[in-house]
């Protein structure tokens, strides 16, 4: 039987999807109320706090891949 890995974990990234639209929104409705100077100054400071954190996110994910343990054989052979 052939797996469609396109549709295979599509239902969970909708509702990822549907919660961050509506964490967004909710932001933005807060946001809207300061004036236009001070939303400058949050979507600065939201837009440096997310580069920053994705950027620390990837450095996590490229160190993890370096440090993948070769798998060993079952008689304590490595290979690799």
């Amino acid at each position: 039987m052939v797996e469609v890995d396109v549709l295979k974990n599509w239902g969970s990234e909708t509702e990822l999807r549907k919660k961050w639209v509506k964490k967004w929104e909710r932001l933005g409705v807060r946001i809207l109320k300061f004036p236009k100077w001070m939303q400058t100054i949050i979507l600065e400071d939201v837009n440096c706090a997310i580069q920053n954190r994705i950027a620390t996110m990837e450095m996590i994910l490229i160190s993890m891949k370096k440090r993948v343990p070769k798998e060993e054989k079952r008689d304590g052979e490595v290979t690799g």
